[in-house]
């Protein structure tokens, strides 16, 4: 971030800053928020980089961070609709002074559930949370019908966007909207189970993977999840959310590889400068032609057949290149090693046995918005801090035994991969995937990798791989330094002439 870069988009944005600073002193003297849980995270850029798309909503925003944008902002006119018809007329009448004016009160809760800065006054920021809040409130009620349930089914897109981290609507803020506006039945405990129930009810029907736990409630048990995408991830993974978001970190560049390039070229450059100003001058003759040789060569085959990358080309290189995982591929495990594929329960039951050679994975079912999902899950994942990285340790794993279209139809046919997509599509959706960052920890990829090493099949593989590796890597090089010499053999005929040299005339 360079140094004139600030969150404030005009003077008026800092007055705001610093009104509600001094607000903030005086009103959590009244309302404590030091039991609010940060909840709402924002996508770090090392993770959003790999496809920025997937991390932002399509058609609808839900919440303070992508409410103002312009291409989203058509849909207000559809969630104001969609509240007036969620709410009686009495409710309507006195909607600023029974909800707008209570969550008013409540703006240091609201601003404490998002990780990034909010540069809204207080009025602006309780009307999105009431009108969003009721929407979401209003499309999950849905779920509870059958027909209006299939039929939200139906819209995608809708359903893609609701499961974003970045539109996550905070679970105590739509409780508070509920409870103000007299839409709830809570038990003794204060507990909003009808409320848990719409959300449970939408994670099965999206759900990407088996959920974790039983749909209903077990007797006693009380889950307080912080969002819906928080709810999906408890019910997949069975791990509870953090409260606390660690700060956000960006990727710091290495920048010794163009330094270096940076450096040549700059030689090559004031070599050129030499000849032309030497020449210009009149002055240099046969002194400066070994000068013309050098600049004459052709570095860039040179760069090349050397395996380096010149300055342009690095320059070029925009995207993060996504890490490919080391762990054979389905076809490679079936037909080196003899591996079987069964299907599990979730993704707790993923497991390796080495005795039968079978390895248990979850049946997961994808569509055309499974990605985002997947990918926000992930997000979500890294930015908790008392996750076991268990969901990322399972897309790793996809991703590493799923390379070609083959090891697609293979698990397709045993399974444990369902939905519409093309076999393809299936390659291009796991190799695409942003791999985890912590390289330790995935027992399930350690045992598959021990095993295969271990069959003699595969030991006679690649014994005979290395040596013909090895022939190829000889031949390479003296190919390459015979390619070289020729090359600075045409640059200096290009200066001095050979012909003459081997006793022949032009």
């Amino acid at each position: 971030m360079g140094p004139l870069d600030s969150i404030f988009t005009s003077d008026n944005s800092e007055q705001q800053w610093a009104h509600q600073i001094s607000k903030n002193f005086d009103d959590e003297l009244v309302i404590d928020i030091s039991d609010v849980p940060v909840s709402v995270f924002s996508v770090p850029k090392a993770i959003s980089a790999f496809k920025p798309e997937a991390y932002v909503p399509q058609i609808i925003a839900l919440g303070p961070y992508h409410h103002f944008r312009p291409d989203l902002y058509q849909m207000e006119r559809y969630k104001v609709a969609a509240v007036r018809s969620f709410l009686n007329f009495h409710q309507i009448v006195n909607f600023q002074t029974l909800l707008i004016d209570q969550l008013k009160r409540l703006e240091p809760t609201i601003r404490a559930c998002y990780h990034k800065y909010l540069d809204l006054n207080d009025d602006t920021l309780a009307w999105i949370i009431a009108i969003d809040g009721l929407f979401l409130l209003d499309l999950l009620r849905a779920y509870s019908d059958d027909f209006a349930g299939k039929k939200m089914t139906q819209d995608s897109i809708l359903c893609r966007d609701i499961v974003i981290l970045e539109n996550q609507f905070p679970m105590i803020l739509l409780k508070e909207i509920r409870k103000t506006l007299q839409l709830v039945v809570v038990d003794e405990n204060n507990y909003d189970y009808e409320l848990y129930k719409m959300l449970r009810d939408f994670c099965v029907a999206h759900s990407p993977l088996p959920l974790g736990i039983k749909s209903e409630l077990p007797p006693g048990t009380k889950i307080i999840p912080l969002h819906l995408l928080d709810l999906m991830y408890y019910l997949i993974v069975n791990t509870r959310a953090a409260k606390v978001s660690p700060e956000e970190s960006s990727p710091k560049k290495s920048d010794v590889a163009m330094e270096g390039e940076k450096k040549k070229r700059d030689v090559i450059l004031n070599v050129s400068e030499i000849v032309e100003v030497t020449l210009s001058l009149g002055i240099g003759g046969e002194a400066l032609r070994p000068l013309q040789v050098i600049s004459n060569l052709p570095w860039e085959k040179i760069y090349n057949l050397l395996g380096l990358k010149t300055l342009d080309k690095l320059n070029k290189i925009n995207t993060p290149i996504v890490e490919e995982i080391s762990v054979p591929s389905v076809t490679y495990l079936c037909n080196m090693a003899g591996v079987k594929f069964k299907p599990t329960g979730g993704i707790r039951d993923v497991e390796f046995d080495e005795k039968e050679g079978i390895l248990y994975l979850p049946v997961i079912t994808l569509n055309d918005n499974t990605e985002v999902m997947l990918r926000n899950l992930v997000a979500y994942e890294a930015a908790i801090s008392n996750s076991g990285l268990e969901f990322a340790h399972y897309m790793d794993l996809m991703s590493g035994i799923i390379n070609t279209a083959e090891d697609a139809k293979m698990l397709t046919e045993k399974g444990i991969i369902k939905g519409e997509l093309t076999t393809q599509k299936i390659v291009d959706l796991f190799n695409g995937m942003n791999k985890s960052s912590l390289k330790i920890g995935n027992r399930t990829m350690e045992k598959i990798n021990e095993y295969f090493s271990k069959k003699p099949r595969v030991k006679m593989y690649r014994f005979w791989k290395k040596k013909v590796n090895d022939s190829w890597k000889v031949l390479t090089f003296i190919s390459t330094i015979l390619l070289l010499l020729l090359l600075i053999l045409q640059s200096f005929c290009q200066v001095y002439g050979c012909p003459r040299f081997f006793g022949r005339s032009n």
